[in-house]
């Protein structure tokens, strides 16, 4: 998660380096169309991008050169603007390279891609912020000055307008209107272990109280994770702090970590509360959309289940990923009767660490399958060459094997509470699954924020060439007559 301070810093320091350096070279480990424009939106002299293995002659305008040719045009004004994957512990530094008559020190400021993001829609924002000053729109300019203060990535975008309006984002709608919803039937629990950083997890709740006062809900995390400040802070809030002992074994990809910290919430919520529904989330996320418990229930009363093996079908987010893993929904976020949602994480642990060298080893054989022998089925047209498809029976032999968290919940769950599964029938088992228990949304439906992938948050570069996973398990629900299992 970004630091924030560091954030502000960084902003501040890079301007006044382009200030006093005027032949500027970037390094990148990577380099996105994110990154050319807050050099662009700064003013940044850049010269060059200096790359040794990259056969093009320039990226977004910006010409590439090789190390021999930058060194020969280096002076007393060069500086490097070194553009690493993840952030580093420095800011400023130096570099020394040979050169025909001696040695050049080169000053360098290192940035990462995620925080170059961060602070060009900082910048964005305090260009709006302007704007409204402009504009004389005074009472709302204070409100916005502490979000440019603040910086939350949660409010901010990418480059395209079309997608996710920035002015529409920079402003927080919290600070002027947030309404409140009083009823009681519904818990939250936030698993997992807790995110500090900006008090994040903190500021979560608060939210989630603010918004729903009477809602029960629980935070379920790990013994050593509590400061006595974030206790007190529950305390505060009426937030229920579990401080669970850790399994012995996590799991492959710590599904078991997962599993028993979400069922002891469950657990707590079924016998301590009255709440017939919960929602299940995670202590490193949070949900920006304002009635997102509103909206699950009422999804909830216009989708009911096939049959009464559930009391209500479960609401998983997910990415466009039908038909491609069986059952591969994502497991961060589950809604649904607290009886089911207690039942999907009450499965047993994982117990095979073989699964998770297989899984690793095969993951591109497995994609490459996926991308060859499912593609025509996107159009959710069963009748199509794919159930004739003789690469189908190799996909089935790897889909049998992959054991992600996602799958290994969701595939448990249902062999044990739905029906006994035909290993070789996975796909389609998984799509009746789906459209007879489940409801699928997108992310981006609840406005869900998730630090864990900064570059990705409401950001247009993510969402282009994305199917709607609402969409097209609306598909499934329409065509579920035709999956045969």
């Amino acid at each position: 998660m970004f630091d924030v301070k560091k954030i502000c810093r960084m902003e501040t320091e890079l301007t006044q380096f382009a200030k006093v350096h005027d032949n500027v070279y970037i390094v990148p480990e990577v380099f996105r169309i994110d990154a050319a424009a807050l050099f662009k939106r700064l003013q940044i002299p850049v010269r060059a991008v200096m790359q040794d293995t990259w056969t093009a002659k320039e990226v977004w305008d910006i010409p590439i050169i090789k190390t021999k040719e930058a060194t020969a045009n280096f002076n007393e004004r060069t500086a490097l603007i070194i553009l690493t994957t993840k952030p580093v512990p420095f800011i400023q530094t130096t570099f020394d390279f040979k050169v025909s008559g001696g040695t050049w020190t080169i000053p360098a400021f290192c940035i990462s891609y995620d925080e170059a993001v961060a602070i060009y829609d900082r910048v964005m924002i305090k260009k709006f912020i302007q704007m409204y000053s402009e504009d004389k729109i005074t009472g709302f300019t204070k409100h916005l000055t502490e979000v440019g203060e603040r910086f939350s990535r949660g409010f901010t975008t990418m480059l395209d307008p079309r997608f996710h309006h920035l002015k529409f984002q920079a402003y927080d709608r919290r600070i002027i209107f947030k309404p409140t919803y009083n009823f009681n039937d519904t818990a939250i629990v936030i698993q997992g272990p807790i995110a500090y950083d900006n008090n994040y997890t903190v500021e979560t709740f608060k939210l989630y109280r603010s918004i729903y006062p009477n809602v029960p809900i629980v935070v379920s995390t790990w013994q050593g994770e509590a400061t006595n400040d974030f206790r007190k802070e529950c305390r505060d809030n009426l937030i229920v702090l579990l401080e669970n002992e850790p399994p012995k074994e996590r799991g492959a990809f710590n599904v078991n970590m997962q599993l028993k910290s979400s069922l002891q919430g469950v657990k707590f919520v079924r016998e301590n509360t009255s709440a017939k529904f919960v929602l299940k989330t995670r202590t490193d996320q949070r949900i920006d959309r304002f009635d997102f418990l509103v909206h699950f229930k009422n999804l909830l009363a216009t989708f009911p289940p096939k049959d009464d093996k559930l009391n209500q079908r479960i609401i998983f987010l997910s990415e466009p990923m039908l038909n491609q893993f069986p059952f591969y929904y994502q497991d961060f976020l589950s809604f649904g009767h607290v009886e089911d949602i207690s039942k999907l994480y009450s499965i047993p642990f994982y117990s095979e660490p073989g699964e998770m060298s297989y899984t690793s080893a095969h993951y591109k054989r497995m994609r490459k399958f996926v991308d060859k022998v499912l593609n025509d089925s996107h159009s959710l047209d069963y009748n199509s060459e794919f159930a004739q498809n003789p690469d189908r029976c190799k996909l089935k032999r790897l889909a049998r094997k992959f054991c992600f968290p996602e799958m290994y919940i969701s595939k448990t769950f249902y062999k044990q509470h739905i029906a006994p599964i035909d290993e070789t029938k996975l796909p389609e088992t998984s799509w009746k699954f789906a459209a007879d228990y489940l409801i699928l949304i997108d992310p981006e439906a609840i406005l869900i924020d998730w630090f864990k992938y900064e570059n990705k948050r409401y950001s247009a570069n993510y969402n282009i060439g994305h199917q709607s996973a609402f969409s097209r398990w609306l598909g499934l629900l329409v065509n579920s007559s035709k999956v045969k299992t």
